[in-house]
């Protein structure tokens, strides 16, 4: 090879070579801006997201407290308390006392009231002349019958800031006075003084529609003591009237600024109340330092490509190769702990379970974990997922590995498939992780774990054995085995059979009747489902009841039984019999459905039965999970003639709201307070449901017990004044055929 070749073929490849650096350069300088756009965007929406947590987080305090003083308001409307000074001073000072507000004040319409406070004892002469102005404006929205929350105002007495919840109080459907009481601005401060916001590197203020700020972060990036988020000249002109446009119309906003060469950004979000916004702002991370780095970079590559191309090749592959293993670890790494994602556990798990026979799969998880969020706060929960990481990583063998999958749910790869090996080596992790306590005030809560273990099975199986001991403490570890397996074939049999099930008329109509429980005259039934299989063995209800809630096929069963209740009612009809009105269990995803109301009509309508003749019962459980929704489905089923009955009242934890938040016609008692209990128990149950009947009476709801299958059992009840009985006692639920035969001396059944 010649050397004027060689030259050629020199240039060409420094030519390559320099363009090739070229290029990669570019295309690095475009893929980092994009990153920095993307980490701005994120940054953004995470500030949105904040913000609406800590939004949530005071609004959620705020409606705690007006539930409070409307809870005690319904008391004295059906109390006489409010008529006697003394006991209004006194029940006053003790709910003060009770919920730490700095002051209470019962006022009635004609302007002279009684206070308790805090600090300063009580008043048993006051006017509303002598409140804050602003405390007289909210007394008077509650005059006018609604809930209310005032703007804030200095206290000369208490030498801080406060503001005033007030709600109205009814007698005889009419109001007669207004509940208040006073409170610090502690809920706005702890969030503005919190030193998590945004990472650490944010805070927040609370201001008004005129951008005056009313709490002021400890933690504000602004040095100088400014009234409003006007003053001072780090936001610009055109921010500013962008601001203020956007509070008057009681919208969020977001905006930049740069204060002291920093750029920032800040989120602006409506509380919804006296023109309350809460502000938001951090700085913007790393956007200039990041520029400045580019250009540096940008710099020494061009140097570096000039100077030495090998060497520029090397640095532009070492790049490469680190940029890969970031998105490695994003794409394989769990974000909160650091651990493996499922991802690369299914990786790793068919590599050794295509080469290996001894291995275990274990899905782990912790009792209650939401309860440790709830309690503690998200962040102490990540710090728990952090620490069970820790401890698991710590305890496993060589070649063993883990994952984080969601929540509190991980998985773990065994080398062992010796089942009490397997078992002792889990136990010990979980005996381990059981020595955290976690300290909330005077509480403390102690961590407890449990797992399933599929010997040689994959995360399905063990996920299936942990969710076996799902809801139980005494159980720690189960093991995968043909019972769970059953259980799966089981519910696979029900679910492919059900829809053939539903159009083959295999869900059967069986009624249980309901008696007066003064007279022991038939005052109606319960509409029961029973599955009869074509051979014609039963199913009972609780084989596929609880399966049909979780995969949605009960929103067609419960329909069905509505057509079938209409079509034996229509039956009665036929012949001249007065039919019986029937109860029908409805499923909690029905009363979700907006159309609900209209479409159980039609099916009324299709048979010409009047909806007076039918009650529709919702479970307890149901109607706490949103009041304001079911409360108006139970409006639109009322306006179209319905009765709606509430089952297994008592068998949750917010019951005795029912009362006056719900609009139902009749309370079902759950069963479970007529099980057998010791004399100090049953005196106990007694006093309970004795007052539950007590309050039904007074709120106009009938009263039904459930359940009874003794003679001591209708002893009780009828003891307790409640109006109907249902149960074993009486009669079991039998077919719909032999009710008519039995109740309504009628031969022919649905």
């Amino acid at each position: 090879m010649d050397e004027k070749k060689l030259r050629k073929q020199l240039i060409r490849i420094t030519v390559i070579t320099v363009v090739s650096c070229l290029v990669l350069c570019l295309v690095g300088v475009f893929l980092l801006q994009y990153v920095m756009q993307a980490v701005h965007e994120s940054a953004h929406e995470q500030m949105r997201i904040e913000t609406q947590e800590y939004k949530e987080r005071i609004l959620k305090q705020i409606d705690k407290n007006i539930q409070i003083l409307t809870t005690f308001a319904k008391a004295y409307e059906v109390s006489s308390i409010a008529n006697d000074k003394d006991q209004l001073e006194q029940s006053l000072t003790a709910t003060n006392s009770a919920n730490d507000f700095i002051s209470m004040l019962y006022i009635w319409k004609d302007g002279h009231g009684v206070m308790s406070t805090a600090t300063y004892g009580n008043r048993s002469e006051i006017t509303l002349e002598d409140c804050d102005p602003y405390a007289i404006d909210v007394i008077e929205m509650a005059f006018e019958g609604n809930n209310g929350i005032s703007k804030m105002f200095g206290s000369d007495v208490y030498g801080e800031k406060l503001f005033v919840y007030a709600v109205p109080v009814y007698q005889n459907g009419k109001v007669v006075g207004a509940l208040a009481a006073s409170d610090t601005l502690e809920i706005f401060t702890d969030i503005a003084n919190g030193k998590a916001v945004m990472g650490g590197a944010g805070y927040i203020n609370l201001i008004n529609s005129e951008g005056r700020i009313l709490v002021r972060s400890q933690n504000t990036l602004i040095k100088e003591d400014v009234n409003t988020i006007y003053d001072g000249s780090y936001l610009t002109e055109k921010t500013k009237e962008q601001t203020r446009l956007a509070l008057s119309k009681q919208e969020s906003v977001l905006g930049e600024f740069r204060y002291e060469g920093t750029r920032c950004h800040y989120y602006l979000e409506p509380l919804g109340m006296n023109g309350w916004y809460l502000f938001c702002a951090n700085t913007v991370w790393g956007a200039h330092l990041a520029l400045g780095g580019v250009l540096v970079i940008t710099g020494v590559v061009v140097l570096l490509v000039l100077l030495v191309v090998n060497g520029l090749l090397y640095a532009g592959y070492r790049q490469f190769r680190k940029a890969v293993r970031a998105l490695i670890r994003i794409a394989y790494q769990d974000q909160v702990t650091g651990a493996e994602n499922t991802i690369r556990f299914n990786q790793r798990f068919n590599e050794i379970s295509s080469q290996h026979k001894n291995y275990s799969t274990v899905a782990m998880n912790v009792h209650n974990f939401k309860g440790i969020n709830d309690l503690f706060g998200q962040d102490r929960g990540d710090k728990v997922l952090c620490y069970l990481k820790e401890m698991i990583e710590g305890m496993l063998k060589t070649g063993e590995f883990f994952c984080r999958d969601t929540a509190d749910l991980f998985y773990i790869l065994l080398l062992d498939n010796d089942e009490q090996l397997v078992q002792k080596r889990m136990q010990k992790i979980i005996d381990h992780i059981s020595r955290v306590s976690l300290d909330y005030g005077e509480y403390s809560y102690e961590l407890s774990t449990y797992c399933g273990i599929a010997i040689c099975g994959d995360r399905e199986r063990a996920l299936l054995a942990m969710q076996s001991i799902q809801n139980s403490h005494q159980k720690s570890i189960a093991f995968y085995n043909h019972v769970l397996h059953d259980e799966v074939r089981r519910k696979n049999s029900i679910e492919s059979h059900m829809y053939a099930a539903l159009q083959n008329k295999e869900f059967k109509l069986f009624l249980q009747p309901k008696f007066n429980l003064k007279t022991d005259a038939l005052v109606g039934a319960e509409a029961l489902v029973r599955w009869q299989n074509p051979d014609g063995s039963f199913r009972m209800p609780g084989e596929f009841i609880p399966l049909f809630e979780k995969n949605g096929f009960c929103l067609k069963l419960d329909m069905y039984m509505v057509e079938r209740v209409c079509k034996q009612i229509r039956m009665w009809m036929d012949v001249g019999i007065t039919p019986a009105p029937i109860s029908i269990n409805q499923s909690k995803l029905l009363f979700s459905d907006l159309n609900y109301p209209e479409n159980v009509s039609q099916i009324l309508a299709k048979y010409h039965v009047p909806p007076s003749l039918i009650t529709l019962e919702i479970l307890e459980s149901v109607a706490t999970e949103n009041f304001e929704q079911i409360n108006k489905q139970i409006e639109a089923l009322h306006e179209k003639g319905f009765r709606i009955s509430m089952d297994d009242f008592g068998s949750g934890y917010s019951s005795l709201n029912m009362f006056y938040q719900l609009d139902i016609d009749e309370l079902k008692l759950d069963r479970g307070f007529l099980r057998k209990v010791s004399e100090e128990e049953l005196v106990k149950r007694q006093a309970i449901v004795e007052q539950v009947v007590v309050f039904a009476k007074k709120f106009g709801i009938a009263t039904v017990a459930e359940g009874v299958e003794t003679q001591e059992d209708r002893d009780f009840v009828k003891r307790l004044n409640f109006d109907f009985v249902q149960g074993y006692f009486y009669d079991r639920p039998i077919a719909a055929a032999e009710f008519s035969r039995k109740y309504m001396n009628f031969e022919q059944g649905v």
